[in-house]
């Protein structure tokens, strides 16, 4: 690795016989106007001041032995953004100056642009990826009116002409810009190919230009040391960014790759550690870059339609997520991804489908209403498919398994809240400070249970009782009613008039909702009243919660065939998470053994062991064998397993004529356990042990306030 400092247009764009050229795994050219400006500031600024000015740091590869004849084709690794600007830049002062100065455009066409006497498919310097390269071709070749006017490549460039026309036209010269670009600095690292790994220098560089997105850093992983990333990225990764990037907004991508690493590996993430763990999972699982880029694609295929309308479902289905989409309910895409995955390999039809995506929507919306705490739900969508269907044959019951845990699971926060609950908080519960959960109840009542349900835009939640109360038109509601009903169902509705309804007397709010509003079922029976008081209030919000209850019902199934196992299981190893554990069964050299105390589990044990080997117990009596070295209470050696029952604290005879001991912690237990695997010379993964799972209801509370 080389690193100098250098002029970027004489020492760097300048050089003879080279070839600029983008690779596949950067991102787009994504330069806003806000950043080009931000160039043409600084341009503008060396122009008056007659100072060079740094530009930044440009790292490419380079092949062994560059320089020496030919040309020299430069892979750019970081800095591709600037580069790309900068060309646009030549090539709009290389148009103006066409016919003010013609010697300047043809010095900056030789120059900068094109190569001289090479071959034809090196004669063009700078080289994009694909997507970009047919856009700047067409700038070269002066097709200016064929380019895409939404995209970046013709936006900068009209800016930079339009940038320098101004200054030409204020009396700066077109030379004066040009020697003003001349003095823009640069520092070059240059990577040898076969001799650096341009992934390491890659994730170390503090990049001055745009910020690198999880979904850059991972683009880059999966093909920038790859010999054949030209394929994968038309084949695979254009696929996955057409599915889920619009323009340069890469938030759903990130989404997606978050959601897609919680499902896979179970675990928490967040934007600070999503990268790393995507690593760890590609190495731990012994993916190729084809074989994990095939798998990106599929789940992003399915994936594309829990963001945007996808018409590969069938319109309920659409209409389901759509729902979810305007909750903002993305943590349950984890689990999502799981049963439309079941779909598509036909495990499940599409009626099944549609049954828990509705219940899904039914499910958190009575959380939301209710107001259940967000904290638990990250943790419960990323288990819920393995705690569903641990049992194999839960699967032939697909929704109502589901339903059955939900309805019956032991977390106080994750059970279905009851409709009677449901019920109450419609009628009570302060939702107008959650906009989202109030405009998507007003919506819903209002068209009912139609596909064009989520039509909200230009609309505004109303008060009906206004959030300022005059003792003229509202004197007969006092102030403890008025806080406690203000933010009501009963009192809320929807408009494109707030501004004009404010805080108005009730008549002069009803004619403007009469008059205006084509909100035929939220305003039936606000346009009948006379006076607007708190009985009107509490009679229009049971009626409007009669109607959500009818949109969204909720019936637990009870199937008795349909089994849960709330369990974890542990390893002999795990003597620190067994601490506070109710233990369930134990599993030895594949059977299950049902016990629920650590003592009992290390008895039995000892008996199956016996029958193994019964030497080797009796020659552990013989020996006192202690599984540690010294007691924590006595201070001095005490056996384990002995023949004299009055050496132990406690003792227990589960052979005649040896002895255990019994007052043991389950943590003492556990490694007991496995000091004698290892005298019975048994392998350690033929025993696990099964404990109550934790409840899942703080589950990634840490992580949720985070994000």
């Amino acid at each position: 690795m080389e690193a100098k400092k250098l002029w970027m247009l004489r020492d760097f764009i300048g050089a003879s016989q080279v070839v600029f050229r983008i690779p596949v795994y950067q991102r787009n050219y994504d330069w806003s106007e806000e950043n080009c400006n931000r160039l043409l500031d600084d341009i503008k600024t060396i122009i008056d001041s007659g100072e060079k000015h740094f530009l930044g740091t440009i790292v490419f590869m380079a092949p062994k032995g560059y320089g020496f004849g030919g040309t020299n084709e430069f892979t750019i690794i970081d800095g591709q953004q600037r580069l790309t600007t900068l060309m646009l830049l030549l090539k709009a002062l290389s148009d103006i100056a066409l016919k003010k100065e013609p010697s300047l455009h043809q010095e900056i066409v030789n120059l900068y642009l094109f190569n001289q006497y090479c071959d034809e498919k090196f004669k063009v310097k700078p080289k994009p990826i694909s997507s970009d390269n047919e856009q700047f071709l067409l700038l070269l070749k002066g097709q200016v009116d064929e380019l895409d006017q939404e995209g970046h490549i013709f936006k900068n460039y009209m800016l930079c002409k339009e940038r320098i026309m101004r200054w030409n036209n204020s009396g700066i010269k077109l030379r004066e810009i040009h020697e003003a670009l001349r003095k823009l600095e640069m520092v070059e690292i240059i990577l040898i190919q076969g001799e650096d790994d341009p992934q390491i220098i890659f994730e170390s560089i503090n990049s001055t230009g745009l910020e690198l997105s999880n979904a850059d850093l991972i683009r880059n992983f999966l093909l920038m040391n790859s010999p054949d990333q030209e394929d994968l990225y038309e084949n695979y990764w254009l696929s996955i960014e057409k599915n889920l990037k619009q323009d340069a907004d890469y938030k759903n991508l990130n989404l997606f790759f978050t959601q897609y690493i919680i499902y896979k590996t179970r675990s928490a993430v967040n934007s600070k550690t999503l990268y790393r763990t995507f690593v760890n999972f590609f190495k731990q699982n012994n993916y190729s870059n084809r074989k994990l880029l095939e798998e990106l694609k599929y789940y992003s295929e399915i994936f594309k339609a829990f963001v945007y309308e996808n018409s590969s479902y069938s319109p309920s289905i659409q209409h389901a997520l759509k729902k979810l989409r305007f909750l903002k309910q993305t943590t349950s895409y984890p689990f999502l991804l799981q049963i439309f995955d079941d779909y598509e390999q036909n495990v499940i039809n599409e009626q099944e489908l549609l049954n828990v995506l509705n219940f899904l929507v039914s499910y958190l919306l009575r959380r939301m209403v209710c107001g259940v705490p967000s904290n638990s739900l990250r943790g419960l969508f990323t288990r819920l498919y393995g705690r569903v269907f641990k049992v194999p044959s839960n699967r032939n019951k697909y929704y109502e398994s589901i339903n059955q845990f939900l309805f019956t699971t032991k977390s106080k926060k994750d059970v279905v809240p009851t409709e009677s609950e449901f019920f109450r908080n419609l009628q009570t519960a302060n939702i107008y400070t959650n906009p989202v959960l109030c405009k998507f109840l007003l919506m819903d009542i209002e068209n009912g249970t139609g596909k064009e349900i989520l039509s909200a835009e230009h609309l505004t939640i109303e008060h009906v009782m206004p959030q300022t109360l005059t003792k003229k038109d509202w004197g007969h509601i006092s102030e403890d009613k008025h806080e406690a009903f203000l933010h009501t169902l009963g009192n809320l509705t929807i408009t494109g008039y707030n501004s004009e309804l404010s805080n108005k007397s009730f008549e002069e709010k009803k004619k403007i909702i009469q008059e205006n509003s084509k909100a035929i079922v939220l305003n039936s029976d606000i346009i009948d009243k006379y006076e607007w008081n708190i009985n009107n209030i509490e009679n229009r919000a049971k009626r409007l919660a009669k109607v959500v209850i009818e949109h969204y019902p909720m019936e637990a199934i009870k199937d008795d065939t349909i089994k849960f196992e709330y369990t974890d299981t542990l390893d002999v190893n795990a003597y620190k998470e067994v601490k506070g554990k109710e233990l369930v069964s134990f599993n030895f050299k594949g059977n299950v053994y049902g016990e629920d105390r650590f003592i009992t589990m290390l008895i039995k044990m000892i008996s199956l062991l016996n029958r193994e080997n019964p030497d080797v117990l009796q020659k552990l009596a013989d020996l006192k064998f202690n599984f540690r070295p010294t007691s924590s209470i006595t201070k001095r050696r005490r056996p384990s397993i002995s023949r004299e029952p009055h050496s132990l604290i406690t003792a227990s005879n589960p052979i005649d004529g040896v002895f255990i001991e019994t007052n043991l912690s389950s943590q003492d237990i556990m490694r007991f356990l496995k000091a004698l695997l290892e005298q019975y010379q048994v392998n350690q993964e033929e025993f696990s042990i099964n404990v109550k799972a934790d409840d899942d209801s703080d589950a990634e509370e840490e992580q949720d306030n985070e994000e």
